[in-house]
C-alpha cells in the first residue's frame, strides 16, 4: 500500500465511515493515482458549488477501512488503473457489480460527481445504506503535493509560459481574439497536450473603444490594432493536473500609466511571494501583501477585489482547489501547497490588466512555477 493510500484509509477510518465511493472525478484520480486517465472536468465547481459533472459515471472507486480499493469501470477503461483491483462492468450493470464490492457496508461517504446516481444506486444495493457527501474529506491531504505532483505542475507551468510566448510571437495586426485563442489551442495540439484546464481567454481591449460599462465584455471578433491590450487567462491539463496562468501584453506603444501599473502589479506579486513564511503565513494575508506594494507605488485605486481579498486558489488535479486565497478563508500555508495568485487591475476604458502565477510553498518560503518575463509588456512596436 502506498503512503498516499495509507493516509486516505486512515482518514476514512477516523471519519467513521465503512468506506467511500467516488465517481469519475478528482478524488477518483487521487485515490487510484491514475494520472493518465482522461476525464471530464467541471472547472468552476469550487467557485460555483458542486455541480454533478456527469449524470452517470463511467468509472467508480470504492475504498474501505481495510484498505481494499476497487475500481468498477466500463471495458474500454480496463487499462487506465494500473496497480488497482479493477472489476469490469457495463454502466447498466454497475448496481449489480457494486453489490458484490460493497457487501455489508452501510455507512458510506460519496463524492459530488454523480451523487444523485450514487445515492439511488446504493439504495438499490442495500436500502439500509446511509450516504453522506464527503467531497472534501481528503482536501487537506490533497493540498500538500507530493514530489511527483510538484514536478508535473512545474512542467505545466513552463509549458504554459512557452505557449503564451508562442501565441504573442505569432500575433499580427488584424488578427482577432478568436485567432489568438486558436493559436493557444493549436500549441496544445502540436505538443500532444489533451486539453485546456478551463476555457482560455486572450481578452482584447483597445483603448478608447469601450466605456466603463463594457470593461469586461470581450468580443472574439475584435481585431488586433495599435493600442490593444491583451489579458491572458490560460491553463492546460496534462498527466491529470492543471495549470492556471495570466499576463497582460500591449500591442504598440502603451500609455505610461499602464506601463507603470503593470510594473506595480508584478512587483506586488513578487513581494507577496517573498513574504511567505511556511507554518506562519495565512492565506487570508496574501492579498494584503500584494496591496501594500501596489499602494506604495500609487495604484491602489485600480486594484480589483479590495473588499473580498480575492487573490486566487490552490491548484492541482482540479484547476480550482481549496483553500481559496480570500479574506474569508483561514488556513495556514504549509510546504507542498501550490496556489495560483491572480491580482488584477482595471483602467476604465483603457485596459484590463491581470497577472497570474503558480506558486509552490517550500520549507523555507515560496517559489514561482511560472516564469514568463515580467518586463515583457509592449510588443509589435
Amino acid at each position: 500500500m502506498t503512503t498516499r493510500r495509507e493516509k486516505l484509509v486512515k482518514r476514512v477510518q477516523d471519519s467513521g465511515f465503512d468506506g467511500v465511493l467516488f465517481a469519475t472525478g478528482p478524488n477518483l484520480q487521487y485515490i487510484t493515482e491514475a494520472n493518465e486517465y482522461f476525464w471530464q472536468r467541471a472547472c468552476m465547481k469550487i467557485v460555483q458549488g458542486y455541480p454533478s459533472a456527469k449524470l452517470m459515471p463511467e468509472s467508480l472507486v470504492y475504498l474501505n477501512t481495510e484498505g481494499d480499493c476497487t475500481v468498477v469501470c466500463i471495458p474500454s477503461l480496463k487499462d487506465k488503473f494500473p496497480g488497482n483491483t479493477v472489476v469490469l462492468s457495463y454502466m447498466d450493470q454497475f448496481e449489480d457489480t457494486l453489490s458484490r464490492v460493497i457487501k455489508k457496508d452501510t455507512n458510506i461517504g460519496i463524492g459530488s460527481d454523480c451523487q444523485q446516481w450514487m445515492k439511488e444506486t446504493l439504495h438499490e444495493v442495500n436500502p439500509n445504506i446511509k450516504t453522506t457527501l464527503v467531497e472534501d474529506l481528503f482536501r487537506d491531504i490533497r493540498a500538500i503535493k507530493e514530489p511527483q505532483e510538484i514536478e508535473i505542475l512545474r512542467e505545466l507551468g513552463k509549458f504554459t509560459d512557452d505557449a503564451v510566448m508562442y501565441c504573442v510571437e505569432n500575433l499580427k495586426e488584424g488578427m482577432t481574439m478568436f485567432d489568438a485563442e486558436q493559436l493557444l489551442m493549436q500549441y496544445g495540439f502540436d505538443h500532444n497536450v489533451p486539453d485546456f484546464s478551463f476555457p482560455p481567454t486572450a481578452g482584447f481591449k483597445t483603448a478608447g473603444t469601450f466605456d466603463k460599462a463594457h470593461n469586461f465584455y470581450f468580443d472574439r471578433d475584435a481585431k488586433l490594432v495599435p493600442g490593444t491590450g491583451i489579458s491572458f487567462d490560460v491553463g492546460y491539463m496534462n498527466h491529470g493536473y492543471c495549470s492556471d496562468w495570466g499576463r497582460t501584453v500591449h500591442f504598440g506603444k502603451a500609455p505610461q500609466l499602464v506601463i507603470d501599473g503593470y510594473k506595480a502589479l508584478n512587483d506586488g506579486q513578487c513581494k507577496m511571494v517573498d513574504r511567505i513564511n511556511p507554518y506562519e503565513t495565512n492565506v487570508n494575508e496574501l492579498y494584503h501583501f500584494v496591496e501594500e506594494e501596489v499602494t506604495r507605488q500609487g495604484f491602489e485605486s485600480y486594484l480589483r477585489f479590495r473588499d473580498t481579498g480575492a487573490l486566487g486558489h490552490q491548484i492541482g488535479i482540479d484547476v480550482h482547489e481549496l483553500p481559496m486565497v480570500y479574506y474569508e478563508y483561514d488556513e495556514v500555508i504549509k510546504p507542498g501547497m501550490v496556489f495560483a495568485s491572480e491580482p488584477k487591475m482595471m483602467f476604465d476604458g483603457i485596459l484590463y490588466m491581470r497577472v497570474e502565477d503558480m506558486i509552490l510553498v517550500t520549507e523555507t518560503g515560496a517559489e514561482f512555477l511560472t516564469n514568463f518575463p515580467r518586463d515583457f509588456f509592449e510588443f509589435g512596436i
